[in-house]
């Protein structure tokens, strides 16, 4: 890049400034102190990039020249065989406007706009800001080492690049550093959760099965009650069932046997008649007849026959009257005798002991304190022995019906209490599943909880992991291109540095930190900063930052370039300056253009100028024809 033209208005101490320059050559910019010499390469600054050097961005309408509003700067430069038209507007309320067109069509803006002109003139110019102070532009301070985290110098260095990035991985792996402990107490505090729930491995089977077991007795203790009710009702009613067929079983049995009494007599009667005519007793017998029969003859022998068999006849129904009354008997104490039964399954079920609720509450204290609930007293079990007398009466199908229903009214009692404390002792044990189901399933949820963090927090630490790889990686590239910049940086010194020293100083040793050495040719040994004069150390430290513009140039820039330098003399001696102006007046092609800056130049020095700028204190006015 080069300048050919600066025009500016209320621009820090110009209230106009227009100077028109040659291409090539030494500028030389003179006269004392305050009169604007470094107001002319602030211009430039503001010019290019919108901010100068003295003036922080966040004050830039400072630079608006004291008693105006407004300034206005315009700034025409080549680029190879392009030139180009560079505007900027500020006023003091900030307002910031720029505006990059090609010198032959300014009415088409190439970019419009601050941000839009900085994007655009980095791709025409190569560089930004911070690479221009670094390089081209010497602002009017002491020449120190470059620091060394400058960010121009590492982006010259191509070094920038990766430690933006590794800025950027060092920044995620602290935030993830961050989230990773966030995770962790999250993830300790879950945990505690889970802890404190005190889930015990395997309770929730053993509750199940519990009340498995327990429904199960508490099904067959209401099973039985309800046999034993049927069959108690069954008794009740088959005793007087029984009562009553054993009256009529009697009843027949008399019957049967009168009915047989007289079939025998009237079979014997008839037989006698019939076949015993001619006996005494037969005649008697026909006399007894015709006293008590009427109209009794021989003829009528034939229905004794029939009345001997009409009574064999009933005394067979009869006979089978009695036996159908015995099985009914037998059938009627069968059922009575499964009560029985019954009651002996009560005694043989395999009960649990139930747990007693405790003390009773004393049932005055309870009635004083108005309670209306007084715990019924616990049900007595018939005893054992109780039971087996009982159980032969049934099973012998002579037991009293009261007997058998006060001795199962106590047995049904009982068990009805047993029946209630195991229904109780359900309910118990399905609030406990409830409860620890709640506790599995809030278990469940937070070990999802847990299992997520884990995840999470692995795929941090894989991430973290990945970062610290890529920074290893990144540290021994940047040391990579740090040892490449520092040994053509020292190259370019070593060509540069006799010239501005006379040849008393022509190497250069750079360590990682940009501490700086250089090698006496008197001494034959390479000396620190501090063991030469305060002249020499500046004289090496201009011939690093030219250095540093000549490695600038061979990387981005494209074609020649302008260099600024405000008071790079400053401490000089007479000769040591007119070395210095030699060896600036021989750079070479690629930095064609050098401003200086001095309050004054030596006499009869050899060096020419191609232009000259003098400036006076008491102008606000500077015009320069080139």
């Amino acid at each position: 890049m080069i300048i050919n033209k600066i025009r500016a208005q209320n621009v820090l101490k110009y209230a106009e400034l227009s100077i028109d320059l040659a291409e090539h050559g030494l500028i030389a910019i003179s006269g004392q102190n305050e009169s604007g010499k470094s107001s002319i390469g602030e211009t430039v600054c503001f010019a290019l990039f919108g901010r100068t050097f003295s003036i922080h961005p966040d004050d830039i309408q400072k630079i608006v020249r004291w008693g105006e509003n407004h300034c206005t700067a315009t700034l025409e430069f080549s680029v190879e065989d392009r030139r180009y038209v560079l505007s900027r507007f500020l006023d003091r309320d900030g307002n910031h406007s720029a505006k990059l067109a090609m010198a032959d069509d300014p009415e088409n803006p190439v970019a419009r706009g601050v941000q839009s002109v900085a994007d655009a003139l980095f791709n025409v110019l190569g560089f930004e800001y911070d690479e221009f102070v670094e390089s081209f532009y010497l602002a009017q301070r002491e020449i120190t080492t470059p620091h060394p985290h400058s960010h121009a110098v590492k982006i010259m260095a191509g070094v920038a690049p990766l430690e933006q990035v590794e800025r950027g991985l060092k920044s995620e792996i602290a935030e993830r550093a961050e989230l990773l402990g966030e995770i962790q107490a999250e993830w300790d505090a879950v945990d505690r959760d889970v802890q404190a729930l005190g889930i015990q491995q395997g309770r929730m089977p053993r509750l199940e099965d519990e009340r498995h077991r327990t429904e199960l007795q508490y099904d067959q203790v209401n099973l039985l009650s309800d046999q034993i009710s049927t069959d108690l009702d069954t008794c009740s009613r088959n005793a007087g069932l029984i009562e009553s067929a054993l009256g009529a079983k009697g009843r027949t049995g008399f019957l049967r046997f009168l009915v047989l009494l007289l079939a025998l007599a009237a079979g014997g009667a008839w037989a006698l008649l019939t076949y015993a005519s001619d006996l005494p007793q037969a005649a008697t017998l026909h006399d007894v007849l015709r006293q008590h029969v009427p109209q009794w003859d021989d003829g009528k022998v034939v229905w004794v026959g029939y009345l001997a068999a009409g009574l064999g006849v009933l005394f067979l129904l009869l006979w089978i009257r009695g036996a159908g009354l015995k099985r009914r008997i037998g059938v009627l104490r069968e059922e009575s005798a499964r009560l029985g039964v019954a009651l002996g399954r009560a005694r043989e079920i395999d009960i649990e002991p139930i747990p007693d609720d405790g003390e009773p509450e004393d049932t005055d204290v309870a009635a004083e304190e108005g309670e209306q609930d007084v715990p019924e007293p616990t049900p007595v079990r018939p005893d054992y022995a109780e039971y087996e007398s009982l159980r032969k009466l049934l099973d012998g199908g002579d037991v009293p019906v009261r007997l058998a229903s006060e001795y199962t009214e106590r047995e049904l009692a009982w068990l009805g209490y047993v029946s209630d404390r195991l229904r109780e002792q359900i309910a118990e044990l399905d609030d406990e599943i409830d409860d620890e189901q709640s506790r599995l399933q809030e278990a469940i949820d937070l070990s999802e909880v847990l299992n997520g963090l884990t995840d999470k927090r692995e795929e941090i630490e894989e991430r973290i992991a990945d970062r610290r790889r890529g920074l290893e990686l990144l540290d021994g590239a940047i040391a990579h291109l740090s040892n490449n910049f520092n040994r053509d940086v020292k190259d370019l010194v070593g060509r540069m540095l006799p010239l501005f020293t006379d040849g008393r100083y022509e190497h250069m040793q750079i360590d990682d930190g940009l501490k700086v050495r250089v090698f006496s040719r008197e001494k034959r040994d390479f000396m620190d900063l501090e063991e030469v004069s305060s002249g020499t150390q500046r004289q090496v430290m201009l011939a690093l930052r030219l250095a540093l513009s000549k490695k600038l140039l061979s990387r981005t820039v494209r074609g020649k370039q302008f260099a600024f330098l405000d008071e790079p003399f400053a401490f000089f001696d007479e000769e040591r300056t007119r070395r210095a102006l030699h060896a600036l007046a021989d750079l070479g092609d690629d930095i064609s253009q050098v401003w200086i800056v001095a309050q004054d130049f030596p006499e009869n020095c050899e060096v020419r100028f191609d232009t000259k700028i003098d400036c006076d204190r008491a102008s606000n006015t500077l015009r320069v024809s080139g």
